[in-house]
């Protein structure tokens, strides 16, 4: 390093001062110091404050402490103590003190901390935690800083399916804009989009927990429950008996055909209307597997021995 002038050699002294390495003839030097001016003891007390945020000292850039104490003793003994150089030199260390703590903390906070991990696009990715991310071409997803360590986080955008490491202490959390999804181990897919809001998640197996952060509203979803809200809705919309969302695979085993209704609303995007209320109680048992609406709704209607009709509005079973 370069040679040091008065001011940042005096600075220099006054951290081996504070770091317990100054023997007993600089000790007895910044004592002296201290009671020279009340200003001198907030100085030190600044610099104390900043080696407590910055330690270990070690990776404070540019400070040798020894050869800058080598360097004021040397000047000291040039000049004398009460030369008005030296008194010049205690009034110009509190402007470089001050200097120097300012610049050394924006060092520090401009020092780059552990970035984020950010996959986007079509891929299958395994994490370091053990799970299994495969996301499609629109979907991305950033490992939030401490991934790993205290919990799973991460911000999760597009269409993705989740294959979660189970691990109770670390819960997987996803942030899809507004809404908090809390994972202990299993399998699921989210489909979010960021631009209207509207929110699709389907449990394969295990349980979630899925959270609106603003309405404090939560719902837990079991493997075969399909989660739905788009922005103008309220609250979430969930359904069950969803195997898979892409191939509309529906299973129901003497299932109530409200609840049959319920889901085929939401996997199609229609509407039914039942006319006679006691018909919701009555039990379904099918499957079906990329089955076009009416051929869904005319053997729901076989099956309940009921009518089913198209409307303006969607669908009617009499």
């Amino acid at each position: 390093m370069g040679i040091l002038q008065p001011d940042e050699a005096i600075y220099s002294l006054l951290c081996k001062y504070l770091l317990n390495e100054a023997d007993t003839v600089e000790r007895q030097w910044v004592e002296t110091w201290r009671k020279e001016d009340p200003a001198n003891e907030e100085i030190l007390s600044s610099i104390r404050r900043m080696l407590d945020a910055l330690r270990p000292v070690g990776d404070i850039p540019g400070l040798d402490t020894e050869s800058s104490w080598l360097r004021l003793r040397t000047t000291i003994g040039e000049i004398g103590e009460d030369t008005p150089r030296v008194r010049k030199m205690h009034w110009g260390l509190k402007v470089a003190a001050a200097v120097f703590v300012a610049a050394a903390g924006l060092f520090f906070i401009l020092q780059p901390g552990p970035k984020e991990q950010v996959l986007a696009g079509a891929q299958k990715t395994t994490l370091k935690d053990g799970s299994l991310v495969n996301m499609e071409a629109n979907a991305e997803m950033h490992l939030l800083k401490g991934f790993g360590k205290v919990e799973r986080r991460v911000r999760f955008s597009g269409k993705g399916h989740f294959d979660i490491a189970q691990n109770a202490e670390h819960p997987f959390i996803i942030i899809a804009g507004h809404t908090e999804i809390k994972v202990l181990g299993t399998r699921f897919m989210i489909d979010f989009k960021p631009q209207d809001s509207s929110l699709v998640v389907l449990v394969s197996s295990g349980r979630i927990m899925v959270t609106d952060r603003d309405k404090k509203d939560s719902v837990i979803l079991t493997p075969g429950m399909l989660l739905r809200r788009e922005q103008q809705q309220a609250s979430f919309e969930v359904a069950e008996n969803v195997q898979d969302l892409t191939r509309r695979q529906l299973v129901f085993s003497n299932v109530p055909l409200q609840k049959v209704i319920q889901t085929i609303e939401m996997v199609y995007g229609v509407k039914v209307e039942v006319g006679d209320t006691a018909l919701l109680e009555k039990a379904v048992t099918a499957n079906f597997e990329n089955e076009p609406i009416d051929n869904v709704l005319a053997t729901i209607a076989f099956i309940t021995n009921t009518t089913v009709e198209k409307t303006g509005q969607g669908y009617s079973i009499k």
